[in-house]
């Protein structure tokens, strides 16, 4: 189930190119990965002045996230669902891959590791791909997230937060007056990966995130220790990159280039300083590019797993769930329905705005119709919704802090259409 296994499955398959030629990792390498996107995953051998490739896309695709968590594009929500539902706790172990070259500080981030700068907008180089994983002082439980990470020279990155679990992790040890100690995991198989993506979902801070990628792989994950801070990492990962998020410390960050396909604004963010590395031998290094097909997926698919298990707990007459690429990956969702009762859709609406913050339109359709046909869900809207009766408008909500529509406005009007 790692990477590596991932690669080897996907280059039988003829689903994988190796680009030979040397790329130059400032804008080249986005753009080439930008003309490939949503075809096969892409490995750039050699990055000029880089020790390592880089890999993009290997879950570009529903087909290929089915392939590698080892089911049919069907069964893809049940599985995501039955992974949050059925975790299984990792176990600990003394060594592992990760942990076969090490470098303490200093050093240069952007020496050591070869981070594309994507887009002309961005004052920098991001990490885009890397799993930020920190404790709960409180609880202990280890959690797993995306943050976006800007190269500011040296050992230091800008990270952007939201206002969710890693964030309330540093509030606590800001509290304590201690810096929050992370690693930030690149290079990991597709269970880990949609594991730690659901951001803005309803699952809890105690629920590690390790667990559930542990469902999803059917057996525990293999940790181990990180080097020069006190927390466990997948012994699979190709590279860990180990530091502490400084207390109260504040730098400018941005703007970068969003799944929304705007850039963001700059603004003050906060600080992570490295103090370790720990590589495989040959490593890959792992990265998203934004507002590509993959990025969309993985922020879309973990959302479907966590809306077909919230939703259908409270109406069983559930089928299936999508998450819509054209709704940014976060925005639109659309639910299949079997109504028991005319009130059904209008009750999988409201469950659908209270499993994910992030959800502004969601769309119910009776199971004749493909979720994942635009063609018919709009064939659905055209001819099966009364507006006076079938729209439900939900104004000055809370939504993404990253959506364009509320950095204007400053709320959300939440949209949902009863298409049965």
């Amino acid at each position: 189930m790692s990477l590596r296994d991932c690669i080897e499955r996907l280059e039988k398959a003829g689903d994988l190119v190796r680009i030979r030629r040397e790329v130059d990792r400032r804008f080249e390498l986005a753009a080439v990965a930008k003309k490939l996107d949503g075809g096969p995953a892409v490995i750039f051998e050699n990055v000029r002045g880089a020790s390592m490739p880089v890999i993009l896309g290997t879950d570009g695709t529903k087909e290929r996230v089915a392939q590698n968590l080892g089911v049919k594009p069907a069964q893809l929500s049940d599985c995501l669902s039955r992974g949050i539902g059925e975790p299984v706790p990792w176990k600990k172990v003394t060594d592992g891959p990760v942990r076969a070259r090490r470098v303490q500080a200093p050093f240069e981030i952007d020496a050591l590791l070869p981070v594309p700068h994507h887009y002309e907008k961005e004052p920098a180089p991001f990490i885009t791909g890397g799993i930020v994983v920190a404790r709960d002082p409180d609880s202990g439980v280890l959690n797993a997230s995306y943050n976006r990470m800007q190269l500011k020279g040296g050992t230091r990155c800008g990270m952007y937060m939201l206002l969710r679990h890693l964030h309330q992790i540093y509030e606590k040890n800001l509290a304590r007056g201690r810096p929050t100690e992370v690693a930030v995991v690149l290079g990991m198989d597709t269970a880990v990966r949609l594991a730690a993506a659901p951001g803005g979902a309803n699952i809890p801070l105690e629920l590690d995130e390790f667990a559930i990628a542990g469902g999803l792989r059917g057996r525990p994950l293999e940790m181990v220790n990180c080097e020069t801070v006190d927390l466990l990492v997948p012994a699979d990962a190709e590279i860990v990159l180990e530091g502490r998020l400084l207390p109260g410390v504040m730098e400018d960050e941005g703007p970068m280039a969003e799944f929304t396909g705007v850039y963001g604004n700059d603004a003050p963010k906060h600080v992570f300083e490295a103090s370790g590395i720990m590589m495989r031998e040959s490593p890959l290094y792992q990265d998203v590019l934004p507002f590509a097909a993959e990025h969309l997926l993985m922020l879309g698919l973990p959302y479907e797993g966590v809306l077909y298990r919230y939703v259908r707990a409270m109406v069983p007459g559930l089928h299936d769930v999508h998450i819509t690429p054209g709704g940014c990956g976060k925005f639109v969702a659309v639910l299949s329905l079997t109504k028991r009762d005319d009130g059904d859709a209008k009750n999988a609406i409201l469950g659908a705005f209270g499993a994910i913050r992030d959800i502004k339109i969601v769309i119910v359709v009776d199971p004749d119709i493909d979720i994942g046909n635009p063609r018919e869900v709009e064939f659905a809207l055209a001819t099966r919704v009364q507006g006076d009766r079938d729209i439900i408008l939900i104004p000055g909500a809370k939504g993404n802090d990253l959506d364009p529509i509320r950095d204007v406005y400053g709320y959300i009007t939440k949209i949902g259409i009863d298409a049965t």
